[in-house]
């Protein structure tokens, strides 16, 4: 077993190592032909971003299979199911991500699985192990038996309050030495990293010009906060307007926004949310009425009236599959719902990062990601304990590469950590 392994604090190059390190070994040890890197990452959108990086290495040439691990220990259990069932694991559905997960992680530990990943990828590549469960990291310790192994990771940055101790960091301390890597370099304003290093040390942040904190009880009054920070440092710049849970105050914040001016006359301005292809397949189906068996021709019907072209699409085309293949024509509610489900999902997949313009997210949505100012929405009802909420505004804050805004709503939370 070889792993390679970085750790550090957001923005200090975990991701750069990773490459250079990759970079290097690919040097020494070049590909053979029918060969790739196999990458692994938790969400899509980390994916995204691992899958640019690896195409900017030229040793590479493009020699790499990026994806999500739970997408992988489909294909694992796809690819081995009667093993699968033999070993208990039966009549899974790739929507139970945590079943599928457990499957494939008893799968891993078999020498003919593992031989049979390691002819394609002798190297493995994974980013933000943080966010592994246990049964996703069982897969990658599996692997790692066999196959070089490349890891970032950062504890601190786990959100999930059930991964304490955690697991992958726990596992790589036992495998490796890993490198800690110190030396921000997504920002080099001091107030930013001040802020960032005291959050993560459980002291009080030091608002500045840079790096502000400042209490707006009211909707309206965040929402001029909003407006008139984008009309003076958003011009031509990516924002990213950032709250733990898009709850009443924000919601009610960037209605405002969008709806007047400050009295210097900034905005309005509406900011497009970014949310989960589950939650926005729900409130597609919402939408929609679908009969409990239909013909394919009344279903598409239904779909292209939607307005949702790219779901019609794939809809209608695997109805079709299931016409000419099995002479299938008709077709229950629960089997659309799930090639809708299916075709949000794959957008998931296919969808760009995209870094320029004004958007708004959750943290979780925001992690691993950067923009030149970031806004931070900190309603009155944020949950978990005070070492859960310095793990969401270190992660909301460390997006900032040139300032950051914080705008709290409750006056008794300035005096309470992360504030404090």
């Amino acid at each position: 077993m070889t792993v390679h392994a970085f750790t550090g604090g957001a923005g200090c190059g975990k991701t750069h190592m990773l490459m250079a390190s990759l970079s290097a070994y690919l040097d020494a040890t070049p590909l053979h032909a029918g060969q790739k890197v196999l990458a692994l990452t938790f969400m899509h959108g980390s994916r995204r971003r691992l899958e640019e990086r690896l195409g900017m290495l030229q040793n590479l040439r493009g020699r790499a299979e990026c994806t999500t691990i739970d997408s992988f220990a489909w294909r694992l259990v796809r690819r081995w199911r009667s093993l699968a069932a033999a070993l208990g694991f039966v009549n899974i559905e790739p929507s139970e991500y945590e079943r599928v997960c457990e499957a494939a992680s008893a799968l891993v530990q078999i020498k003919e699985v593992q031989g049979w990943v390691v002819a394609t990828f002798p190297i493995l590549v994974v980013d933000e192990a943080q966010d592994m469960t246990v049964d996703r990291l069982c897969m990658v310790a599996g692997l790692a038996k066999r196959l070089e192994v490349f890891v970032a990771a950062d504890e601190f940055q786990c959100l999930s309050e059930e991964l304490r101790p955690n697991p992958a960091c726990v596992w790589l301390s036992q495998v490796c030495a890993p490198e800690e890597l110190t030396q921000p370099r997504r920002t080099n304003v001091d107030e930013l990293l001040n802020a960032a290093r005291a959050i993560r040390a459980g002291e009080a942040p030091k608002s500045g010009k840079y790096f502000v904190v400042a209490q707006t009880p009211r909707p309206p009054l965040a929402g001029a906060w909003i407006n008139s920070n984008l009309s003076w440092y958003g011009g031509g710049k990516s924002v990213a307007i950032i709250t733990p849970t898009l709850g009443t105050f924000a919601r009610a914040a960037l209605t405002w926004a969008a709806a007047n001016k400050t009295k210097k006359g900034a905005g309005p301005y509406s900011i497009s949310w970014e949310q989960s292809e589950a939650k926005a397949a729900t409130e597609y189906l919402a939408t929609i009425q679908l009969a409990n068996q239909a013909d394919a021709s009344s279903i598409a019907a239904v779909l292209v009236a939607a307005g949702d072209a790219r779901v019609a699409r794939d809809v209608t085309e695997w109805l079709e599959i299931q016409r000419r293949t099995k002479a299938k024509v008709e077709f229950s509610r629960n089997e659309v719902v799930k090639l809708v489900e299916q075709s949000f999902a794959q957008r998931r997949q296919s969808r760009r990062s995209e870094v320029r313009g004004w958007k708004g997210m959750t943290v979780h949505g925001a992690k691993n990601r950067e923009f030149d100012n970031v806004i931070v929405l900190w309603p009155a009802a944020v949950g978990g304990s005070d070492e859960q909420k310095r793990r969401l505004l270190y992660n909301a804050v460390t997006r900032a590469k040139e300032r950051c805004i914080v705008l709290v709503q409750a006056t008794a939370h300035m005096d309470l950590p992360p504030f404090t």
